[in-house]
């Protein structure tokens, strides 16, 4: 059976939609799937040899006429973008943050955290047990209760780090006097800035490492972490790692809306101040707030311990397993 997937990736769009869906076609290719993206062409240089490239969004429309299963991770698509997509395809399966397009038609609907959809989604996949890890998360499973005996604070701004912001947090943590020699920062390959955070890590001998194709190693012995909040928040918590998150789009809210009360996590919003335009002081006013929040919990056994048992709780790591399992048994029913 054949799925094609609509998600785009850029500096400015991040990498969570694909870094996600890509953990979606592992979990279907492992299940007999032959599994392509549809990519934008405007965002060639994020994309792989094997995806289908699109000038307009009918292309992708006449695709997914082509596949058994469609799957579309991509705020771009409003409720009648969705709506218009399902009347061609309706096999469909999309995937949501925040709820807030209105009401559209699919055959299944996947959101990690807990929404209510309206009638016309005929399966909603819905809460923490559908959160999107890629297979080397679960590879690592046994490191999930090692102690955090390191004292290491890992800093990972994304993907592609939108708003630039790791350089800064570094500035602040050393006008602060926070130890250099237990930062590890860890910066995707395609992360803004990334020669001038470069720079300040050699002359100030802080751990990068960039382009990782497997993270886990350096989140499974995390004391704590600085995080965007994205995918990357399941990440974190599937390890029981203590985050302070900066909020860096919109879509991230209503994710730190039902984890911070939780107590495992802690967040500053940027995204809403427009950090990249505004005036030098505001922006070191809201990297300073981070900082301090983070110094605040640095020490705290008691807080950190607390925080990595319910964030492990929150995350099993086997959420595409189950939806691609779910979708698959659907395709076998109906067939028979």
């Amino acid at each position: 059976m054949k799925a094609l997937i609509r998600a785009d990736a850029s500096v400015e769009l991040g990498m969570g939609h694909r870094v996600r869906c890509q953990a979606l076609a592992h979990a279907f290719t492992q299940l007999g799937w032959h599994c392509h993206f549809v990519v934008d062409r405007r965002y060639e240089a994020f994309s792989a040899s094997e995806d289908y490239l699109i000038d307009r969004e009918e292309e992708g429309i006449a695709l997914a006429k082509t596949a058994d299963l469609m799957i579309v991770d991509h705020y771009g698509y409003s409720a009648d973008a969705i709506n218009a997509l399902f009347e061609v395809q309706p096999a469909l399966l999309v995937l949501d943050d925040m709820n807030d397009r209105g009401n559209f038609s699919a055959k299944w609907l996947l959101n990690p955290l807990n929404e209510t959809y309206s009638t016309h989604v005929e399966h909603p996949l819905t809460g923490r047990q559908y959160a999107l890890l890629r297979p080397e998360f679960l590879a690592r499973s046994t490191q999930r209760q090692h102690c955090h005996a390191s004292n290491q604070l890992l800093i990972t701004l994304g993907g592609t780090d939108p708003l630039a912001l790791t350089l800064p947090i570094l500035q602040a943590l050393k006008a602060r006097g926070f130890p250099l020699n237990a930062i590890q920062v860890l910066l995707g390959a395609k992360a803004n800035n990334a020669a001038a955070v470069k720079q300040f890590c050699d002359v100030n001998q802080i751990a990068l490492e960039q382009g990782l194709s497997d993270v886990t190693p350096l989140m499974s012995r995390a004391k704590m972490a600085i995080s965007a909040a994205g995918g990357t928040l399941f990440e974190l918590a599937y390890f029981g790692v203590p985050t302070l998150f900066a909020q860096t789009a919109d879509n991230q809210t209503r994710s730190l809306q039902q984890h911070v009360p939780l107590g495992w996590c802690d967040s500053v919003r940027f995204d809403s101040v427009g950090f990249d335009t505004v005036a030098p002081l505001e922006q070191a006013a809201q990297v300073a707030c981070l900082v301090q929040r983070l110094e605040q919990k640095w020490h705290d056994k008691t807080w950190q311990q607390a925080a990595r048992n319910i964030a492990q709780q929150c995350v099993d790591g086997r959420g595409a397993e189950r939806v691609a399992k779910q979708v698959t048994h659907y395709f076998i029913h109906q067939q028979n």
